[in-house]
C-alpha cells in the first residue's frame, strides 16, 4: 500500500531552472550520482556491513538507454534518509558533514537537470520501513510555481537499501562514440576507489577497470653499467603548513605515449583533473608538447587542503599555482634520483627489425644523394701517386645493410660500401676500411673503401633513434667523413684515420656524460 508525503524544494527552487545551462561534460555529470553513493556507502560502511556481510562492495550501476533516451543509475548504498529529505532535493543545501565527496549539496540536481527537465529518485534507506520517490518535472514545477513535492512512501524490508535515478526524455544523450569517452574517464576518476575493492562500476553492463601504465625500469641515465631501477618517486610535501600538502608519486611510461601521460589530481580520492585523455600537463614539468619528456612523465598526486569547483572539474589554486610547481619540480631535480632528466635523456634501444627497416631506407637514400654529387667534388681534390694503403680492416658482420656505389678519381676507380650496422658488438660510431665489401676485388686500379656507422651508438640512439629523418644527416655525415679520409690517404697524408679515430672516442665519452 503506498502513502504520501511531501518534500519542500524552496528557497533554491529558481536555481533549478539555470543548472542545465552549467558547462558539463557527461562522464563529469554522471559522476555526480557516483559521488552520492560513495559518500553514503562511507558514512554507513559500518552498519552496511554488520547487515550484509564484511565483504560487501558498492556496486554503481549506470545505464544509457538510447533508444528510450533515459539514463539509470542504480546503487546499493545507504539510500536516503528521512532526516535528510528536505536538504537532499533543495538546491544548495549543504550538507552537515561536507569532508566527504557530497559537498556542495547541488550535485545530484545539477547533474539530473543538466541532463533531463524530467527526472525521479526512489530511494530505500538502511534501517527504515519505506522506498521513498520523488519526481521532478521542470516544467511544471516553473509554470504552477511548485514549492512542495509529492514523496510517494511504499513497504520495503527494513534491511534492504539502494537508490535509483531515473532520468527522462534526455537533452545530451551520449553517442556511441561520447559512451566509450564516458567508460574512459569514469574508470580514471575512479580508479583509486576501484583498487581498493571500494567500488565496483558498471556502465551499460560493463565491468569498468583502470589500466595502470607500466612504469620504465632502466639503468641511470647514460650509465647502462648501473643496474636498472623503477623509475617512481613517491611526492609527499606541504605548501602551507598544517593546511595544503601533496602526496602521491610521479613515474616515466615504459613506452611514451601522449594519451597516458600528465598527471592526475586527486581531491578525497577522486581524481578532480586529468582523467581519461585530458591529464594535467604543466610545461614547467613536462616541457613542451611532443618532447620525450612531455611523452614519458605520468603520476598521480593527491592534493589535500585545496578546495575544488562546485561541478568538480578543477582545483582552486589560488595563489599556490606556482609554489606547487616549484616544489614539486625541486622533487624531482634531485641528484639521487635525477627523474626529470631521465625523462629527458632517456632513449629506449631500438629492436633488431626496427633498425633493420631504419637502415635499408636512409642508407639507399645517401647512397643516391652521394652518388650523385661526390663525383665532381673528389675531381677537385688535388692528389699524389697512391701510397701504401694503411685502411683500417673492419669487423665483419651479417648484422648490416650494405649499399655499394662507384666514383672515378685520380684515374682509378673507387668501389665506395656504406654499411649501417645494428650489430651491438660494434663499438666505434664510424669505421673505415675495405672489409665491408664481402666480395674483393684483386684490381689494383680498383680501390675498394668502406665506411660503417653504428646504429648501436650511444650517441646515434640517444640523437636519432630509429627516426629516418635524423638518422640520415647523421649518415651522411658519417660516410663524407669517411671518403674524406681516403681522399686524405689518397694525397699522401699519413695516419689520416687518426681524426676519426679521436672523434670515436669523443662521442662515447659525451654521449655518456
Amino acid at each position: 500500500m503506498e502513502s504520501s508525503k511531501t518534500v519542500n524544494i524552496r528557497p533554491g527552487v529558481n536555481i533549478l531552472s539555470i543548472l542545465k545551462h552549467i558547462e558539463y561534460e557527461p562522464w563529469y555529470a554522471l559522476a555526480e550520482f557516483v559521488d552520492n553513493a560513495i559518500a553514503s556507502f562511507l558514512t554507513y560502511e559500518t552498519q552496511l556491513k554488520e547487515v550484509d556481510g564484511r565483504t560487501l562492495k558498492l556496486l554503481v550501476h549506470i545505464e544509457l538507454n538510447d533508444i528510450d533516451k533515459k539514463i539509470t543509475v542504480r546503487d546499493n548504498a545507504a539510500g536516503i534518509h528521512e532526516k535528510d529529505y528536505a536538504r537532499a532535493f533543495r538546491a544548495a543545501e549543504i550538507p552537515p558533514d561536507d569532508t566527504g565527496l557530497s559537498e556542495f549539496g547541488m550535485g545530484m540536481k545539477s547533474a539530473a537537470c543538466w541532463f533531463s527537465d524530467e527526472w525521479s529518485v526512489r530511494s530505500k534507506a538502511l534501517g527504515e520501513n519505506f522506498e521513498k520517490k520523488v519526481t521532478f518535472d521542470l516544467k511544471k514545477i516553473f509554470y504552477d510555481k511548485i514549492e512542495e513535492l509529492d514523496i510517494f512512501l511504499s513497504p520495503q524490508k527494513f534491511n534492504s537499501h539502494y537508490t535509483i535515478i531515473e532520468l527522462f526524455n534526455i537533452n545530451k544523450m551520449p553517442i556511441k562514440k561520447t559512451k566509450s569517452k564516458i567508460k574512459e574517464h569514469l574508470a580514471s576518476i575512479y580508479r583509486d576507489f576501484i583498487r581498493k575493492g571500494i567500488l565496483i562500476l558498471y556502465l551499460d553492463n560493463e565491468k569498468l577497470k583502470y589500466d595502470d601504465p607500466k612504469i620504465l625500469i632502466a639503468p641511470f641515465p647514460y650509465d647502462s653499467h648501473t643496474q636498472p631501477i623503477l623509475w617512481k618517486k613517491e611526492i609527499d610535501f606541504e605548501i602551507e603548513k598544517d593546511k595544503l600538502s601533496v602526496k602521491g608519486f610521479v613515474a616515466l611510461l615504459e613506452t611514451m605515449e601522449t594519451g597516458k601521460n600528465g598527471f592526475a589530481l586527486f581531491r578525497r580520492g577522486r581524481v578532480i583533473q586529468g582523467s581519461g585523455d585530458e591529464s594535467f600537463k604543466p610545461r614547467e614539468i613536462m616541457g613542451e608538447a611532443g618532447n620525450v619528456e612531455y611523452k614519458r612523465i605520468f603520476g598521480e598526486l593527491h592534493l589535500e587542503g585545496f578546495n575544488v569547483s562546485f561541478t568538480k572539474k578543477g582545483i582552486k589554486w589560488d595563489e599556490n599555482m606556482e609554489v606547487f610547481l616549484s616544489l614539486l619540480k625541486s622533487d624531482l631535480n634531485q641528484p639521487s634520483f635525477p627523474l626529470l632528466r631521465q625523462a629527458k635523456d632517456y632513449r629506449v634501444k631500438p629492436t633488431k627489425q626496427d633498425l633493420i627497416r631504419a637502415a635499408e631506407t636512409v642508407v639507399k637514400s645517401t647512397v643516391n644523394d652521394f652518388k650523385e654529387s661526390i663525383q665532381p667534388t673528389m675531381n677537385n681534390i688535388r692528389s699524389s701517386p697512391l701510397p701504401k694503403n694503411d685502411e683500417t680492416n673492419l669487423t665483419e658482420t651479417q648484422e648490416a645493410t650494405i649499399r655499394n656505389f662507384e666514383i672515378e678519381f685520380n684515374n682509378t676507380k673507387w668501389l665506395i660500401s656504406i654499411e649501417l650496422s645494428y650489430d651491438p658488438c660494434i663499438l666505434d660510431w664510424i669505421e673505415v676500411g675495405s672489409h665491408v665489401i664481402k666480395n674483393s676485388i684483386s684490381n689494383k686500379t680498383f680501390r675498394q673503401v668502406g665506411v660503417r656507422m653504428s646504429l648501436n651508438h650511444p650517441f646515434v640512439i640517444h640523437f636519432a633513434g630509429t627516426d629516418k629523418s635524423k638518422l640520415e644527416p647523421i649518415l651522411r655525415i658519417a660516410a663524407a667523413i669517411g671518403i674524406a679520409e681516403e681522399a686524405a690517404r689518397e694525397a699522401g697524408v699519413k695516419q689520416a684515420g687518426t681524426i676519426r679515430m679521436n672523434l670515436n672516442k669523443l662521442l662515447t665519452a659525451i654521449s655518456k656524460s
